[in-house]
């Protein structure tokens, strides 16, 4: 069977969706009309009102949403744009929520305290940010600690969570970025980057991700010093209004609070090289835990005995001077093979 082409107009993708009947039923009792008014729409028959447009974006199954939305915007431009009413949802943190997070930092042991602050953040900015369940994911971007004398070269994930298309725990993804990236650019910049649709040309470098149409990243910093990057990603173009952008820096300036003192470089610490895509990296990262049990052997062999965490940082150190050589022969190519 012939994949179809990509619809061309609302109207046909509207029409493809609503030609399975319970789809078609399920739609239109969520949006309050006749399902005949549906097939009406997608015909070209009649046209449905921006208020009715509206309610059939929120309906849309979340796969749908990016292109029928990109295609809704040609008719309806004004459509996508933030309703004042609702921004001021995204104007602020629920002054309790702040009060669960101090409570988490003074009652939580240190061993657990790390992971339940950062749990307690982004459950609720993903509540805040996508009540809906339309897709978003949120990304704890970290620098990595340079071996003594050294500059910060890259910058790695270290956990996240999401919202169909995403999985809900991004905990066993991980990904090195470098100055090729978003978080890289805002890192170097000392502020933050947006970039609201992967169709339109920017200045501002991204390396686009599977369901990704628009994102942005805050640094991370205490004192004028910076640990990281807090990454947001949606599966809609447009989605970061000014309000959500300013609700979106309010969780970075949170997620401070997940990170150790020793874990914030000034600046002129970061010298960001280049690095290769996503798809090159991820067979690097299937024999860690043999890796870092090989570092504890080798440690043990010379009677130098170190922990568990000191080992994977030196396995991390490992992986990223790997990396780094791997783009210097070439480059952010897409391959799915590791480089001998």
């Amino acid at each position: 069977m012939e994949k179809s082409l990509e619809p061309l107009t609302w109207q046909e993708f509207l029409g493809q969706l609503i030609e399975d009947i319970p789809t078609r039923e399920r739609m239109a009792e969520a949006a309050h009309i006749r399902s005949i008014t549906l097939q009406r729409w997608a015909s070209g028959i009649s046209k449905p009102r921006e208020e009715n447009m509206r309610t059939l974006l929120k309906i849309l199954p979340t796969d749908s949403y990016a292109l029928f939305s990109r295609l809704v915007a040609i008719d309806f431009p004004d459509l996508l744009l933030e309703d004042p009413t609702s921004e001021q949802v995204y104007q602020e943190l629920p002054s309790e929520f702040y009060a669960r997070v101090l409570s988490a930092l003074a009652l939580t042991p240190l061993p657990m305290c790390r992971q339940t602050v950062q749990d307690l953040i982004f459950r609720q900015a993903l509540e805040q940010l996508d009540p809906e369940r339309r897709g978003l994911s949120l990304s704890l971007v970290c620098c990595v600690a340079p071996r003594h004398g050294e500059h910060i070269r890259s910058l790695r994930e270290i956990g996240g969570v999401g919202t169909p298309p995403w999985p809900s725990d991004l905990a066993q993804r991980t990904m090195f970025l470098g100055a090729e990236s978003l978080v890289g650019y805002v890192l170097n910049s000392a502020h933050y980057g947006v970039i609201n649709s992967r169709e339109e040309p920017t200045f501002l470098p991204a390396n686009w991700t599977e369901h990704e149409q628009s994102v942005v990243a805050f640094p991370i910093s205490r004192y004028s010093r910076v640990a990281g990057s807090l990454l947001v990603s949606s599966a809609r173009s447009h989605f970061f209004s000014p309000a959500r952008i300013s609700l979106v820096e309010h969780y970075a300036h949170l997620a401070s609070l997940i990170f150790e003192p020793e874990e914030f470089y000034e600046l002129g610490a970061l010298d960001l090289k280049m690095m290769p895509s996503e798809n090159i990296q991820a067979p690097y990262f299937r024999d860690f835990n043999q890796r870092v049990s090989r570092k504890l052997s080798e440690a043990a062999a010379t009677r130098h005995q170190i922990a568990l965490q000191e080992a994977r940082q030196l396995v991390w150190q490992d992986l990223e001077e790997d990396l780094l050589q791997v783009f210097l022969r070439i480059g952010m190519a897409d391959s799915s093979e590791p480089l001998p």
